[in-house]
């Protein structure tokens, strides 16, 4: 067993335990026990009161876990005995509620309640209680996601590159990919979106074999994963020559996005800066083909919170990462949409996308 003092995440997760009126929370979610303490594995389960944490494993991950985990005391048991061990731990802790977070399955929450049985504990859904402490990075965060950013932009230049009629949009979508470990980072963030011509109206388009064609725009939707962390990015170049109706459409979602990142300040409604750039989109009479919300956060996952739409209840704040991406779909025709990712600072947002947002029309 190892044990290392408590880090400033778990001790920000303790400070919640009490303003949730939890003793303690059960963390099965990896993403949240990655964050939390470190552990990167398959099977691990991490308990946190509001004095101590606990992470539990079995001998498959006993090395890495001794290496890798800070802040709890690392347990190392059989999975035949890891049932054994949680019923003894609860009813020895006599804690009075238990949170658990909602992505929990239903045999697992039968398997957590069974372990309360002798305890007599209450058990409480705490959704979000880990992502509230998620949304702000601090600056080692920042730091990384920042050098995703930058990847992400080495990876829209290799796509923009080989970009000309003929190709595929398999052939492109496989090209980003390898592109992705090439520029040094461990793979994408999520699966890349390349949707040329027509196809560029479908906002999660699979990449197919369709072929680019002279005139097609297309749409350019990646981002990858350095050290845990991810980067988003959309650009929407144009093949040999542009059309008046694209251009036009174009410059209404540029005007849109730039509105929105110069909203994005802290203090204000996640919905009110949706509202600005669904306002000009919709005095522009494309209000009903901008269908979803202009943004989300970005962390240790692609879509995380606080979300940019029209229902949400977040404030930004410092230290939150988060998309801007307002698009506008036609079907039969065509879409667009201009994605960067910003950091929320005291002042203006910083920028972490720096590829260019002006029309790039591409030779043929």
């Amino acid at each position: 067993m190892s044990k290392s003092p408590p880090g400033p995440r778990i001790k920000a997760l303790q400070r919640k335990l009490k303003e949730w009126d939890l003793d303690a929370l059960f963390i099965h979610d990896p993403v949240n026990i990655r964050y939390l303490c470190g552990f990167e594995g398959s099977y691990g389960l991490l308990m946190v009161d509001r004095r101590s944490a606990r992470f539990v494993t079995d001998g498959r991950y006993a090395e890495i876990a001794e290496s890798a985990v800070t802040g709890a005391k690392v347990h190392v048991q059989p999975l035949t005995q890891v049932s054994e061990w949680f019923s003894g731990f609860f009813k020895q802790r006599g804690y009075g509620r238990l949170g658990f977070e909602g992505s929990l399955t239903v045999d697992s929450h039968e398997n957590l309640k069974r372990w309360l049985r002798a305890a007599k504990t209450k058990t409480k859904k705490a959704d979000g209680l880990v992502e509230d402490i998620r949304l702000c990075k601090d600056e080692s965060e920042i730091r990384t996601i920042a050098r995703a950013a930058r990847i992400a932009d080495r990876m829209m230049q290799a796509a923009f590159d080989a970009l000309k009629p003929g190709m595929t949009e398999l052939e492109l979508s496989k090209l980003i990919r390898r592109s992705s470990e090439d520029l040094g980072a461990s793979g994408e963030s999520f699966d890349n979106i390349v949707a040329g011509g027509p196809n560029s109206s479908r906002p999660h388009h699979h990449p197919a074999k369709r072929r680019i064609r002279f005139g097609d725009m297309v749409t350019f939707d990646l981002g990858c994963i350095v050290d845990g962390y991810c980067s988003d990015l959309t650009r929407n170049p144009v093949v040999g020559k542009v059309s008046k109706k694209f251009d036009a459409v174009y410059a209404i979602c540029l005007e849109a996005q730039q509105a929105a990142v110069k909203a994005c300040v802290a203090g204000v409604k996640c919905s009110d800066v949706d509202a600005v750039a669904r306002d000009i989109i919709a005095s522009s009479g494309y209000g009903d083909d901008f269908v979803h919300g202009l943004g989300h956060g970005v962390g240790m996952e692609i879509h995380e919170s606080p979300r940019l739409n029209k229902t949400s209840s977040h404030v930004l704040r410092p230290g939150m990462v988060v998309t801007v991406e307002p698009g506008i779909y036609i079907p039969g025709f065509g879409g667009v949409r201009i994605e960067d990712l910003l950091v929320i600072t005291d002042g203006k947002p910083r920028i972490l996308s720096k590829s260019p947002k002006t029309l790039t029309v591409l030779p043929a």
